[in-house]
């Protein structure tokens, strides 16, 4: 038997309890919001039309048009709410250009809203309406989007419309296995709730759903299951008229595909009592009777097979739906054919060929064929011969996709029957965990009082282990003050070890020369003339300011040393501090008959600390003066952030200074203690010093200041 061609239409997604469908009168509101609440409310009444309007769905998109004009630039998401409504409106009276257009306004203002359930139902409509319009490419599109949404969305309510979706794109593609796999999912997902939910719309869709799964067996010549599908939605065929009379029309379907043409009719009739008087329900009543007129043609049975085809005829021109009138002219057409009307058959079957070429490639073959028997019963044997050859090729390219879907269908259906058996498994589980919880039952109250003692036990190793919390705590912390007092004792003796080697070290030279120099005068007065006395008593001051100098670098060393001891940065006159410094080694320098070659401009300032900085300087400029040939010359220069101390020292070796200044050690016995002093306080100057050796000759200590 050939059935009706399956339409895809965009399903009612709103079910509310009100019928009436009167336009609110706006000026009543008080504010925008609600005068936006109210028009939505009147667009979802109208959507449902429970009241049947013929005109209802050119209201419908009016309505929506009007809602776009209330909202705000920026309100997206009622704004993809009143653009679904539109293209509903333009979608029921087969504009589909139009309600293309508004479905892709709605999608992109529930993207900018950001809201998923809006996208996800745009996305839907648009599926079902690219498919009809034979844009596959876009059909992709949406389906893609479809994915993203379900591979990432925990909203039950919103994975069941896709779902839902999924089944009606592979059934349009005749992957019937896969589009069963997801009706199925999608039923699972409504009915866990859909006995005892109060929401009407819960139970709509549950019914459309199994509706739309029944089809799908139809498809596929398993009637039975078709009418199981059936009868698990209808105890919810009174929530509305509209759900009622297509599941009384899809048992029709059913029937008269098993062959059960008693039963066909009796829920035929059913049918037309219910929508008596109801002209918005006309096409289910179309194809109800176009599908008993098909069985009664397939059994030869023409004289009963005539009153229901013209029932049909007459009813899909009230409705002046192109789908049912094509359907109906074919259906018409093939009986005229058969009961050997063939130029009124060939009128017909002419009219309906350009809408079953764009819809259907099986039906379109049928017309082809019925053609071609008109054409032989009228004795043309040319133009028959033409349309059929159209009609085998045709038949052949229809084999070949169906063997491609075929084997597409069945890597799908493995996929499918692999996830029912880890179903069937888990359901086993969930058998025996049941099992294991009844006999956990019998040994509830044991494990109650056996809990309550733990409980009690648990609390008493709580209040002692609580206890010896707060004396671990409290001994950690005296550990740790005890710690620091060490790590600080250690400090200070560090401190202390290195104090008294720098005193004996630095102090024993200009000390040294000091006692000598007033030990000279003491003893031997008589040897120094005036001159000589003068110069004699200029070298103790510079040896007396020398120890002075020396005692307050190890002050200043020793602060430097101290907790919480920070420099203070300022800019300094690095010209003045050598200036100053060379005065004060004059001794030093006139008794190896050094000069010292000062290059660094006047103005030349850097931010540190004054004292650290004269400290380091004057104890560069004593190695330097240490290590230097006699009659020899110190050049000291200074460019953008580094100041360079050269003397002439073909000994001097760079790395074991270099090493001395990097040292942790301290030694009087040694003469590191100088380089010594110059790493702390370059350390808390955050100064890079060291030395260099140019050309085998020259020493070189550098000081480079931070940028």
């Amino acid at each position: 038997m050939k059935k009706l061609l399956f339409i895809v239409f965009v399903s009612l997604n709103t079910i509310t309890t009100s019928v009436k469908s009167q336009a609110p009168d706006l000026s009543k509101f008080n504010n925008t919001n609600n005068k936006i609440k109210a028009w939505l409310d009147y667009c979802k009444i109208l959507r449902l039309n429970k009241d049947g309007a013929a005109n209802n769905y050119m209201l419908l998109q009016n309505a929506g048009l009007k809602g776009l004009q209330l909202l705000k630039s920026n309100d997206d998401s009622d704004k993809a709410s009143f653009n679904l409504y539109a293209a509903l409106g333009y979608y029921y009276q087969i504009k589909f250009d139009s309600a293309q257009y508004y479905f892709y306004q709605s999608q992109h203002s529930a993207q900018l809203a950001k809201s998923t359930k809006l996208i996800a139902g745009a996305s839907e409509a648009l599926m079902s309406l690219n498919f009809q319009l034979q844009q596959f490419d876009k059909v992709d599109e949406c389906k893609n989007l479809l994915q993203t949404i379900a591979d990432t969305a925990k909203d039950k309510s919103i994975l069941q419309d896709i779902y839902s979706a999924f089944g009606s794109y592979y059934q349009q593609k005749s992957y019937y296995s896969a589009a069963q796999d997801y009706y199925i999912r999608s039923i699972q997902l409504r009915e866990k709730n859909v006995d005892t939910t109060t929401d009407s719309k819960a139970k709509f869709d549950y019914a459309i759903q199994c509706d739309q799964l029944s089809k799908l067996y139809l498809n596929t010549q398993m009637a039975d299951k078709s009418l199981a599908a059936l009868r698990q939605g209808q105890r919810f065929g009174d929530i509305s008229p509209l759900v009622n009379n297509r599941l009384l029309s899809s048992f029709v379907e059913a029937f008269t595909t098993s062959g059960n043409i008693d039963s066909a009719l009796y829920y035929n009739n059913q049918l037309t009592e219910n929508t008596k008087n109801q002209s918005s329900f006309s096409s289910e009543l179309v194809s109800s009777n176009l599908n008993i007129a098909i069985y009664y043609i397939d059994h030869k049975q023409y004289e009963k097979a005539l009153p229901y085809a013209t029932k049909g005829d007459s009813l899909a021109a009230l409705t002046q739906s192109p789908f049912l009138i094509f359907q109906s002219q074919m259906i018409t057409g093939r009986y005229l054919q058969e009961t050997g009307k063939y130029e009124k058959s060939i009128a017909l079957l002419n009219k309906a060929i350009p809408i079953a070429q764009q819809l259907n490639k099986e039906l379109y073959s049928n017309i082809l064929k019925y053609l071609a028997l008109d054409y032989k019963g009228l004795n043309n044997a040319a133009t028959s011969l033409q349309y059929y050859e159209r009609y085998v090729d045709l038949q052949d390219t229809l084999s070949k996709e169906k063997l491609s879907r075929t084997f597409a269908d069945l890597e799908t259906h493995y996929q499918t029957n692999e996830k029912e058996q880890r179903i069937v498994s888990l359901n086993q589980k969930n058998k025996l965990g049941i099992l294991e919880l009844k006999q956990a039952s019998n040994t509830r109250n044991i494990l109650i009082l056996g809990l309550i003692s733990l409980a009690i036990f648990s609390l008493l190793l709580y209040l002692i282990y609580r206890n010896r919390e707060k004396l671990n705590k409290q001994l950690s912390l005296q550990k740790a003050e005890l710690q620091t007092l060490n790590n600080q004792l250690s400090v200070a003796n560090d401190t202390k070890a290195k104090l008294f080697g720098i005193i004996s070290h630095d102090f024993r030279s200009p000390v040294s020369r000091l006692a000598q120099l007033m030990q000279l005068q003491k003893e031997h007065p008589e040897i120094l003339d005036e001159q000589t006395k003068q110069k004699h008593e200029a070298s103790i001051k510079k040896a007396t300011e020398s120890v002075l100098e020396t005692m307050e670098d190890l002050l200043l060393w020793s602060k430097s040393q101290m907790q919480q001891f920070t420099p203070n940065d300022t800019p300094v006159n690095i010209n003045d501090i050598v200036l100053k410094e060379s005065d004060f080694l004059y001794s030093a320098t006139e008794e190896k008959n050094i000069t010292l070659n000062n290059q660094i401009e006047s103005n030349y300032i850097q931010t540190t600390d004054e004292n650290f900085i004269a400290v380091i300087i004057r104890n560069l400029l004593q190695n330097a003066i240490k290590y230097s040939d006699a009659n020899t010359i110190i050049l000291i220069t200074a460019d953008k952030n580094q100041l360079s101390i050269i003397n002439n020292a073909a000994n001097a070796n760079a790395d074991t200074l270099n090493n001395q200044l990097n040292s942790k050690q301290v030694s009087s016995k040694t003469s590191g203690l100088g380089l010594q002093i110059i790493s702390d306080l370059a350390a808390q100057l955050k100064l890079k010093v060291f030395f260099e050796k140019q050309d085998d000759q020259n020493l070189v200590a550098i000081i480079q200041f931070k940028n």
